[in-house]
């Protein structure tokens, strides 16, 4: 079995591209200047997952603020709410007011492609190996941390939104390598049982005739066992696991992986404790002896709690894993 390494979600923004940010909204830079720094550090990103040896990474999501902002690059029926703290951490995203029928947008108008399609550009450019994802909330998770003010029935707000990103998807299909849906909420309490009942029948929707790799991510404790049998009903490649928020809990999560594939987040991203690589190996290695067809490791969820020097440290461990790979 082959050892896998990705980064999951976000990179933390250095200030001064923050600064850059706040400078192009204020109008007092114009975009060719705004595009030549965001590009500079999806270069200097990329090179750091070249060295990792990342065999799956994301663009580092520079351009937006949140995993939620992402949608709004390619979602058309939503305008920008107020500031609203994302599940129980302490870290803030722009809530999605719903005022129309969702749609993907048209390809001029879509950013979040835009964005991609630079990135892949880059890659292509530095000849780096690693598969680029695209990141995106799943609908589940959309739905819940959105204001809808349009749908009467919440169905069909995650209906109409897995149909547009399966319109993005096609256009993704020659972008990207992977698409990462962040689906935190599966696991959330106070979630309606015809919301978790209909998911499987949604993400069909989402992903049908989708050929590029689907890497679905959870983050947070498992707080109800029983949503295990919804996740891993789910329609995707890769099913992904929080190990640092469910060690005590991994047992039982165990009976699932037989001839599966998936994600380990073991690299705590809410804090800047650095992990044992013995412990990384550890829990591979009785990964490994529960039959999983394939394998890959990496942050438990996104990097935007701990700084950019730390994140740095965390994902060079992973390189370590190449001697575990070469001793087998």
């Amino acid at each position: 079995m082959n050892v896998k390494k990705a980064l999951v979600g976000s990179f933390p923004k250095n200030p001064k591209l923050g600064k850059i940010i706040s400078w192009y909204n204020m109008g007092k830079i114009d975009k060719e200047k705004l595009e030549k720094y965001i590009n500079e550090n999806v270069k200097k990103f990329f090179e750091l997952a070249g060295d990792v040896k990342l065999d799956y990474t994301t663009n580092g999501l520079f351009r937006w603020d949140d995993v939620i902002d992402v949608t709004f690059g390619f979602i058309s029926g939503a305008e920008k709410g107020p500031l609203q703290r994302f599940f129980d951490n302490n870290f803030y995203y722009r809530q999605p007011v719903i005022k129309e029928k969702i749609n993907v947008k048209t390809r001029e108008e879509n950013l979040f492609l835009q964005d991609l399609e630079s990135s892949r550009k880059i890659k292509e450019e530095l000849s780096l190996s690693s598969k680029l994802k695209a990141v995106i909330p799943g609908p589940l998770t959309y739905y819940v941390l959105s204001d809808n003010r349009y749908y009467k029935n919440p169905i069909d707000l995650m209906i109409d939104y897995a149909s547009a990103v399966n319109s993005l998807s096609q256009e993704l299909s020659n972008v990207v390598d992977a698409i990462e849906i962040h689906e935190p909420a599966i696991f959330s309490s106070n979630i309606k049982r015809d919301a978790l009942e209909k998911l499987p029948e949604i993400y069909k929707t989402m992903f049908d005739n989708v050929k590029i790799e689907k890497h679905l991510m959870t983050y947070f404790e498992i707080n109800n066992l029983k949503r295990l049998d919804i996740l891993f009903s789910l329609p995707v490649d890769y099913f992904g696991i929080d190990v640092i928020e469910n060690l005590k809990k991994l047992g039982r999560v165990y009976t699932y992986f037989p001839s599966r594939k998936v994600y380990l987040g073991i690299l705590n991203a809410r804090n800047t404790k650095m992990e044992k690589i013995s412990t990384i190996i550890r829990v591979y290695n009785s990964v490994k002896r529960k039959g999983v067809s394939d394998l890959i490791i990496g942050n438990n969820t996104l990097f935007d709690f701990i700084p950019e020097v730390v994140v740095v440290k965390k994902l060079k461990l992973l390189k370590k894993l190449e001697k575990v790979e070469s001793n087998e």
